[in-house]
């Protein structure tokens, strides 16, 4: 996928997204490299590859309509009702790296899908060629919101599984 494959500018259905866009079963999010994701060399730092691709997850979220920022601020209702969607485990390759200025894709597609937890699949690109610097394997699991971080498992709401199959549908599906 080029930036010709892009919403011009942005754009979906009308409006400005600051979250990325779904395409083709798959969140993409851009990005840019800017001063402080590097280091003394110019080269993107190794832990704010985490940090792109987390930013990538929230905007894909924000995208669909699950605002952890609402569950977080203790309101309960649709579509999180009291839980949340923390990370568990993320594995990550780091394949080439990226430097101050480049143009970046994260691409965040679902592959697995349980009761209370996802697998998700997240490759970090140049925007333009598509050439893949890093790639993670992250592990999602939903818990009860609340102020001591949320300890207990819980299953993901129907209304979230809902928005996630349609948006990115799952490589497997288990569970009811």
């Amino acid at each position: 996928m080029t930036d010709r494959d892009a919403p011009a500018g942005g754009v979906i259905d009308g409006r400005v997204s600051l979250d990325g866009w779904v395409a083709d079963g798959c969140h993409h999010y851009p990005l840019r490299v800017q001063f402080e994701d590097t280091d003394a060399g110019g080269i993107v730092y190794h832990a704010n590859y985490l940090a792109f691709a987390e930013r990538a997850r929230s905007s894909f979220l924000r995208l669909i309509g699950v605002n952890q920022e609402t569950a977080l601020a203790g309101d309960a209702g649709p579509p999180l009702n009291g839980t949340m969607l923390v990370v568990r485990r993320l594995n990550i390759d780091y394949l080439t790296p990226a430097g101050l200025g480049a143009a970046l894709r994260v691409e965040t597609r679902m592959k697995a899908l349980r009761g209370a937890s996802m697998q998700l699949d997240q490759t970090i690109m140049n925007f333009d060629d598509g050439h893949i610097l890093a790639r993670l394997l992250v592990d999602i699991v939903c818990v009860a919101a609340s102020k001591d971080g949320g300890k207990r498992p819980r299953r993901i709401p129907s209304a979230v599984v809902d928005r996630l199959r349609a948006a990115t549908p799952p490589d497997t599906v288990s569970g009811p």
